[in-house]
């Protein structure tokens, strides 16, 4: 592979599949060929960043392959479902879908080939999306085609039966129950494989056994039979002209064999079985769907991983450590891109003085106020990009924030038509009561409670639990449920109920586009300790600086620094709860002088 080529699918990768998606959207219609062409600039990137990191292991890589199999998913639904029946595809990675609705008169789609149908089920096998897409599979095989199209003897289309029947079990006999059982797994298989010995189907022709896709449909009746030997034997046949036909000129997308990468994750998912061949070829990533050690602990400081009470380091640290129970434990943050420029930092600061000096008449003072919140957000975050320990400017607009914060929900507390007085900026200012139908929304409320716990003043955290979130106007999501017990744990309620539901609802999104708020950090609160809570602040850091190090994700303004968590480790710290781990994350300046936070 020409390195040149490797580069060249690498670099400055995120803004260009942005570029490509979105040019697709305003060029016209997003077919079938549009979501392959995204799917093959997804499987170029995997390809190339495998050559750096051979098992694939990174969060990078996970979303992208995520990515690639949705596009190529798209591709399937497209031949499937349109014009007829409306469906929706969604790239996390470039944060982008397509609606597509039903389009009457419009002309039924080119039957769906099968290759495109058997590369998307390739890719979703290590994706883990075989059964999330189960519907759009076997729709487009079933529904589209004729009975004399399904089992032609080709190798290609017995494969596709091959996989439905092992995989989403759909073996095609009627008699068959559902799931159907092993035996019945394997007579579907051993049906298929003699079609195309038979050279049984429309055209006629012989499959020899040498064909990928006959031996694809061997390792499958292989891992059915429970018959490793024979499943291993198949691999190797599998990879070997994969091998031999590497070269300079090859795409970087042809490192990485769709279908023994789909049976060898199959062999692992499935089967329990450690990977059978070690080779770049296979990267251990998504052969295993991206394993890796669990949480430290989990909710309510319960199931401690072992070993996480090891020794800190003594040298310079390489990686975070396990466990922080002998002294502080450093966890490092990425470079990050430059922090705000001059002068949008300078149009931040006129925004907040302006909402800090509100003319009596304006009937918006209060709504600027708490736009202004927000503003100071973006100050806080973009100097904690720029060092390990921002100046005392920081501090400064988080003392600001929660002063803020405090008369906007003061504000949301008292009749409409009144006003609410307070002192910011050095001056006593007015603010009008906010109408009936009018308010915060939850977001700022949350950042409110954020301001309020780093500074440690008890007066603004009082109107906010005495407001308590607002309503969500997005339906019943796990930040909503993470607000809810985190006013329960802050207004000396049982948090429990809130916790649960948004931890089983944290537990069913499985998209790495998803960044969950750090419920099991705030459960420490109600079951852990000490010890327990310097664990769980550690999975949440990690958890933040994986969910960053994804595409252009480290240029957005929360990559720096994860407000909810930080205020977490302070309100711990005035619980008298030593924090032992130190991070550009937790910045000493506004961890360090949190004290014993006491009630107004």
């Amino acid at each position: 592979m020409g390195d040149a080529r490797v580069a060249a699918a690498v670099e400055g990768f995120a803004g260009r599949v942005g570029r490509l998606v979105h040019s697709f959207s305003k060029a016209g219609p997003v077919t079938a060929y549009e979501y392959r062409l995204i799917a093959e600039e997804f499987l170029d990137c995997l390809g190339a960043l495998s050559v750096a990191d051979p098992g694939l292991g990174s969060p990078e890589a996970k979303a992208v392959l995520e990515d690639a199999a949705e596009a190529a998913v798209g591709a399937v639904a497209y031949a499937a479902y349109h014009p007829v029946y409306p469906f929706e595809v969604f790239l996390p990675y470039v944060n982008w879908g397509v609606c597509h609705d039903r389009e009457e008169g419009e002309p039924l789609p080119v039957p769906l080939r099968t290759d495109w149908w058997l590369d998307a089920f390739c890719l979703a096998v290590p994706a883990g999306r075989a059964e999330d897409h189960a519907e759009t599979f076997r729709f487009a095989w079933w529904a589209r085609r004729a009975p004399a199209e399904r089992r032609t003897g080709l190798p290609d289309d017995e494969l596709v039966n091959g996989f439905l029947a092992y995989v989403l079990g759909d073996t095609g006999g009627e008699e068959d129950g559902h799931p159907p059982s092993d035996e019945q797994q394997v007579a579907a298989l051993d049906a298929a494989i003699g079609r195309v010995r038979a050279g049984d189907g429309g055209g006629g022709a012989a499959g020899p056994d040498d064909r990928a896709e006959t031996v694809g449909l061997l390792a499958l009746r292989a891992l059915a039979a429970g018959d490793r030997e024979a499943f291993r034997d198949a691999l190797v046949r599998l990879l070997r002209p994969v091998a031999e036909a590497a070269g300079p000129d090859a795409a970087p997308r042809t490192l990485l064999p769709l279908l023994p990468l789909a049976l060898a994750a199959l062999a692992h998912r499935r089967e329990g079985r450690p990977p059978e061949i070690e080779s770049d070829y296979l990267p251990y990533g998504p052969v295993t769907g991206f394993e890796r050690e669990g949480p430290r602990v989990g909710p309510y400081g319960q199931e401690a991983r072992s070993g996480t009470r090891a020794e800190p380091p003594t040298g310079p640290p390489t990686g975070p450590a396990t466990g922080p129970a002998a002294g502080p434990v450093r966890f490092a943050r990425p470079e990050l891109p430059g922090g705000t420029r001059p002068d949008r930092e300078t149009w931040l600061r006129e925004q907040v003085r302006d909402a800090l000096d509100p003319d009596p008449a304006d009937p918006y003072a209060t709504w600027e106020l708490s736009r202004a919140l927000h503003h100071l957000e973006l100050l806080v975050t973009g100097q904690a990009r720029g060092a390990a320990d921002p100046g005392e400017a920081m501090a400064d607009d988080v003392l600001l924030g929660s002063r803020c914060g405090a008369v906007v929900f003061r504000a949301a507390l008292a009749e409409p038509g009144t006003e609410v007085e307070a002192e910011l900026g050095g001056r006593t200012v007015r603010y009008a009561a906010w109408k009936a139908d009018d308010g915060p929304d939850a977001r700022t409320w949350q950042l409110a409670v954020n301001l309020a716990l780093i500074s440690g003043r008890p007066d603004d955290l009082a109107p906010l639990l005495a407001a308590g979130p607002p309503e969500e106007r997005y339906g019943d999501t796990p930040l909503t449920g993470y607000r809810r017990a985190l006013h329960a744990q802050l207004s000396g309620t049982d948090p429990r109920p809130a916790l649960d539901t948004a931890l089983r609802r944290c537990a069913a999104i499985r998209s790495s586009a998803f960044l969950p708020p750090p419920l099991v950090l705030l459960s420490q609160f109600t079951g852990g300790d000490e010890e327990s809570f310097n664990l769980a602040l550690l999975d949440a850091l990690e958890t933040h600086r994986d969910h960053f190090s994804v595409g252009d994700r480290a240029e957005g303004p929360d990559a720096a620094l994860s407000l909810d968590v930080l205020a977490l480790a302070c309100h711990a710290r005035r619980r008298g709860w030593e924090i032992r781990v130190e991070s550009p994350y937790l910045p000493p300046r506004l961890l360090r002088p949190a004290r014993p936070l006491q009630s107004p």
